[in-house]
């Protein structure tokens, strides 16, 4: 199948892992991304910045000549390609009327929608999403990264919703020999994730204050500065930014434990961490959920905590017991695998529904 897929393509673990995953097996993929309008990279920077203050404005109202051009481009792309599958990937700049005119244009194809962050959060920035709500009579199917978005997006008129977790890419995703990792990777705990004004800070704080060694990466974490108490021992690793690639490897594979913090501003009950870290045979200490417990059984697979207290007790005998730190590792990575945690089989599972639809209109 000829499979068109719209998103920013701005990071490469989300809309370009599943458009590789998808040519693997077997299928013609288009790519319509729209990051590359308004970012460029910065030297030295693993997050790109906005080409100027203009483009940043018009991405926060979804309004001005980029915008345009960038719908304009989408319709010109999908009328030359003919897809059979349009995929909107986390996709906030498209506006309604856009997809309306593309199903026009594409009377035959299925038209479908995703997204990893959480469009129903009361914690959603204002406007940021009605796009996406807005565009919702106009697709075929929809993909819900979360269990309770089932019902979100069924109580917002959505006919046919489907699961598709995240997942790890096993290109990626894999063990790295210790000897191989650079010095300053290797700690006790390693929390790689972006920043939210939740319990993080307290949590982290909490565990250089009981002497363990933390690395921390992720992106946002600037704004956390200016609230942080003057003798936060998080003031110390400062600048922070996201470790990519290589060095995202070096930083899960180069700690003894990977610490999962989930997002309360999605309400996330899982996050794709949760797949990762496995994935790299790391011991993965993750805040408890009944999701999680549903996916991974607790203290074999990975272990889990509820408070800050339990966070400090389990992360003590992961970072002591060797050999059960070892064996957490070893079973959560052999878990991921057989239970199908990776991209290619995510896409397997998501091309599996698709093709149901595409019998059904036969």
């Amino acid at each position: 199948m000829k499979i068109l897929i719209v998103g920013h393509f701005l990071w490469p673990w989300y809309q370009e892992a599943c458009a590789k995953a998808l040519e693997e097996l077997g299928h013609e993929v288009i790519r319509f991304g729209w990051s590359d309008y308004f970012k460029q990279p910065r030297f030295g920077k693993s997050e790109q910045e906005y080409r100027s203050f203009f483009h940043r404005f018009q991405v926060r109202l979804y309004w001005g000549p980029t915008v345009w051009k960038v719908n304009n481009d989408l319709l010109n792309m999908a009328e030359q390609t003919q897809p059979e599958i349009v995929w909107f990937y986390n996709e906030q700049l498209i506006a309604p009327k856009t997809v309306a005119k593309l199903r026009d244009r594409l009377p035959h194809a299925i038209f479908c929608q995703y997204a990893n962050d959480n469009p129903f959060s009361d914690k959603a920035a204002w406007g940021l999403w009605r796009n996406f709500l807005g565009s919702f009579p106009l697709f075929d199917i929809h993909f819900a990264y979360r269990q309770s978005n089932l019902t979100d997006f069924k109580n917002h008129g959505a006919q046919q919703v489907h699961l598709l977790r995240s997942y790890f890419i096993p290109e990626e995703d894999h063990p790295v020999p210790y000897e191989e990792i650079p010095e300053h990777f290797k700690c006790d705990v390693v929390f790689a994730g972006h920043y939210e004004d939740d319990e993080r800070v307290d949590l982290l704080e909490s565990i250089c204050e009981a002497g363990f060694s933390l690395n921390l990466f992720g992106g946002g974490w600037d704004k956390a500065l200016q609230s942080l108490k003057s003798g936060s021992p998080l003031r110390t690793k400062f600048p922070i930014s996201p470790a990519v690639g290589s060095d995202y490897r070096f930083a899960i594979c180069g700690a003894k434990v990977a610490l999962c913090i989930l997002s309360s501003l999605n309400k996330d009950t899982y996050t794709r961490r949760c797949f990762q870290i496995p994935a790299m045979k790391t011991a993965m200490l993750s805040q408890q959920t009944d999701d999680l417990i549903s996916l991974f059984a607790p203290n074999l697979e990975a272990v889990f905590f509820r408070n800050r207290e339990e966070l400090l007790e389990k992360l003590r005998l992961l970072v002591t017991d060797e050999k059960f730190r070892l064996s957490v590792a070893n079973s959560g990575y052999h878990k991921v695998y057989s239970a199908g945690h990776d991209v290619k089989s995510r896409m397997s599972i998501w091309l599996h529904q698709i093709s149901e639809m595409h019998s059904q209109r036969e």
